[in-house]
Formats: structure tokens, C-alpha cells, sequence
């Protein structure tokens, strides 16, 4: 059912956790509930130093989230280019889970910083 990248990292899933007072975090349930995910952030200076998940879901999604916490780690928050097609490319898998929740979830994280950070400078 999954390839041996998801069960891979679905055995050995990279970042998974909470970042300690996190500068971004949100979590989100998929449309059938079937699914909750959470992504926190570490934030300096507009680059995502660290990024960590938390996830009760399948194997697919689980390593969805992993992936995608490696795939921004180091990237800039507001310029994150990340697609479905891209992760589904890094898993070498075509199925048709829905990655745009995870990245939902991790673009909301972002807006939670980003939120915060205008907050601040008020």
C-alpha cells in the first residue's frame, strides 16, 4: 500500500515534536477528521531555523510532514515555493492523499508568525 520511502520515514520520521515557545504554530484537522496535524516554527530573521510536527494520521501523512519539515527548513518564511507536487516528488508517490492539508498547516504556522511579528512591531 505505501512505498518503502513513506514506511521508511513513517518508521523514522525526522523533526517530530514541539519547538519550546515556538515563534509560528497551528493545527488543523482535515476536512473528515480522520486526520490532525500541527507544525511549529523557530523563526530568525525571516528564515525558518527549525521546524517540527506533530501528527495522528495515517503513515502517508505522517511522512508528508516529515518531508516537509526537512523541504523548509532553512528557506524563508514568506517566499516558501512548497507545492504537492514537489513533496509528492521527494516521496516518490503518486497517490491521492491530500498534501494541501499538511501544507495548509504549515502555511497557517507561517501566518501565525507573521501575525505575531506585526503585533510586535506596533
Amino acid at each position: 500500500m505505501y512505498n518503502d520511502i513513506i514506511m521508511n520515514i513513517f518508521s523514522n520520521p525526522k523533526n517530530a515534536g514541539r519547538i519550546s515557545k515556538p515563534d509560528g504554530i497551528a493545527d488543523m484537522y482535515n476536512e473528515d477528521e480522520t486526520a490532525h496535524v500541527e507544525f511549529s516554527l523557530r523563526i530568525e530573521s525571516g528564515i525558518i531555523m527549525q521546524c517540527k510536527f506533530r501528527a495522528q494520521a495515517n503513515p502517508y501523512i505522517i511522512a508528508v510532514c516529515s518531508k516537509i519539515t526537512e523541504m523548509v527548513t532553512g528557506r524563508m518564511a514568506n517566499m516558501l515555493f512548497i507545492d504537492e507536487l514537489s513533496v509528492k516528488k521527494a516521496l516518490e508517490d503518486d497517490s491521492e492523499i491530500d498534501i494541501e492539508f499538511c501544507l495548509d498547516c504549515l502555511r497557517a504556522a507561517v501566518r501565525d508568525y507573521q501575525e505575531k511579528l506585526e503585533k510586535s512591531s506596533k
